[in-house]
């Protein structure tokens, strides 16, 4: 405190004592003429000030980094060893004895027929295409935490029993293949969930493109560990047990860490919220209507919504692609381009591996990338997705036998090309439907279940005698596919969220509202 006392300043800084809080802090005096002044009344603040402020409670926080990408990594993880479960199959049915064969010593055996691998194959398929539709609503009304663990445990437990069930009937194999397929129905609807609910907007094609590498990881995985362990005693078996161990461990510490929203973990910080929620209207974060209800999914507008469409048919081309790849590129590069059994394991899993790298590149780049709107970004990312992994696809269908090195690297070049999609249609898909976007990516996993139930059978006429004519048909049919319905998409698209999403999005364009809808007023592109 400070007085001014006839134009004397005197400081009493050190000597005023807690009984001259009432004090007036300025005294002026002029000659006759003395006026008081206090600006401020102390009194009642030196008393609010004697009881300690009530702290506010404590949030636990066990990290030092933001808990969005521990999450991400994690669901990662998980989605991989669920599809990873799928995908050793594609490898062991070469080394497995058939139902009706008895084991030897040698490990040599002739196997499930052509008809019977198909089967196999296809069990996966109507599995998922089965559940997707119960497992998108499941995920809405008890949130993706509790039905994606579930998914998780089914497909251990299944995959685990594969050695004896195989052993026993085809029908049993089968039946446990179907199991593995159900479990795969929840695998794009927990995509687009974590994504629309962890991450921040200008985050999504980090997200997506993050998500989406469970296959190309699942390959990288399984195929080498397969090639493996089918050389050694251990067996074909083997790897069942382990790909079981893998998926049950990474399960349960993701359902210990996981939680449906942001705002309900115990580990988030209040600035790592306030980014995550960050630029979202009220209607994307209120999951509850007025009533206490879970709000309804908008079924008629979604699936009339241009955009939407743009979402699903890049979705159809790029997983049929990617499905011919996946499923047949082992029989590829051991038929025709020659590589032997065991180099044939890593061999395939050199190209999708090439495509987690673009796809992490595309995801970040995508999201970083300011000087074109983001509806450009979708399209040049889907083109380079779909459009230049079509060309090389082309051109791989003329590369004769005895040209191994030009094989495998035109064909890691056509594979390696799909990680833009993360940029692409999968970035749209969360983009245009916000909250809905479990949805919207469900749909992909019909998709997915169809492409793979289809692209087996189409292939499979194809090649009736695995010639090399037969091979060049399949690849530019397929390059075909991927041209078309990445010019479809690049018509239809747009990053503007939907009119369903939140009542008060400006109706901008035509496709992202229902074309039901009559509310639109301005009819530009």
């Amino acid at each position: 405190p400070y007085f001014s006392q006839m134009g004397t300043i005197v400081d009493n800084s050190d000597t005023l004592s807690i009984d001259e809080k009432n004090a007036p802090i300025f005294s002026l005096s002029v000659g006759s003429v003395s006026s008081t002044m206090t600006t401020v009344s102390i009194s009642d603040k030196v008393k609010q000030a004697e009881i300690p402020p009530a702290e506010d409670p404590p949030r636990v926080r066990t990290s030092c980094i933001d808990l969005r990408y521990p999450i991400v990594l994690l669901s990662m993880f998980a989605l991989s060893a669920l599809m990873s479960n799928v995908v050793c199959f594609n490898f062991v049915v070469l080394f497995m004895p058939s139902t009706l064969e008895t084991e030897n010593a040698n490990h040599t055996y002739v196997g499930y027929t052509k008809d019977e691998r198909t089967l196999l194959f296809s069990a996966v398929a109507i599995g998922a295409l089965v559940a997707v539709v119960p497992v998108s609503h499941a995920t809405h009304a008890l949130g993706t935490r509790k039905v994606f663990f579930a998914a998780g445990m089914l497909t251990t437990i299944a995959t685990a029993l594969i050695p004896m069930g195989s052993r026993l009937s085809l029908s049993a194999f089968v039946g446990l293949r179907f199991i593995q397929g159900m479990s795969v129905a929840a695998a794009m609807p927990t995509v687009g969930s974590v994504t629309a609910n962890w991450a921040s907007l200008g985050q999504h094609g980090l997200f997506m493109s993050t998500l989406t590498t469970f296959g190309q990881i699942s390959s990288i995985f399984s195929m080498p560990v397969a090639g493996y362990l089918c050389m050694t005693s251990l067996g074909w078996k083997s790897v069942f047990y382990l790909h079981a161990i893998v998926s049950g461990t990474i399960f349960a510490i993701w359902y210990l860490v996981y939680r449906n929203q942001p705002s309900k973990h115990p580990w988030i910080s209040p600035l790592e919220l306030g980014t995550i929620h960050r630029g979202k209207s009220a209607a994307d974060l209120q999951k509850y209507d007025s009533k206490g209800k879970r709000k309804e999914i908008p079924y008629l507008a979604i699936i009339s919504t241009p955009a939407v469409w743009a979402v699903w048919i890049g979705a159809l081309g790029d997983l049929v692609a990617v499905q011919l790849i996946h499923i047949f590129s082992p029989l590829y590069l051991h038929e025709v381009l020659g590589y032997s059994v065991q180099k044939t394991g890593w061999t395939a899993a050199l190209p999708v591996l090439f495509q987690f790298f673009v796809k992490i590149f595309a995801g970040h780049s995508s999201d970083r990338i300011v000087s074109v709107s983001e509806t450009t970004k979708l399209r040049i990312y889907n083109t380079l997705a779909l459009g230049l992994s079509g060309a090389f696809m082309a051109a791989l269908a003329f590369v004769p036998r005895g040209y191994p090195t030009w094989g495998i690297v035109l064909l890691t070049l056509s594979n390696a090309m799909f990680g833009f999609n993360g940029g692409g249609f999968n970035k749209c898909a969360t983009l245009v439907s916000r909250q809905y976007s479990h949805f919207v990516m469900a749909n992909i996993q019909v998709i997915l279940c169809l492409s793979m139930l289809i692209s087996p059978i189409l292939v499979n006429s194809m090649l009736r005698t695995g010639s090399i004519s037969e091979w060049r048909l399949v690849f530019l049919s397929h390059a075909a596919l991927l041209v078309i319905c990445n010019a479809i998409f690049c018509l239809l698209t747009t990053a503007k969220p939907a009119l369903w999403t939140d009542p008060d999005v400006p109706l901008s364009n035509r496709r992202n509202q229902s074309f039901l809808s009559v509310k639109s007023q301005d009819p530009k592109v």
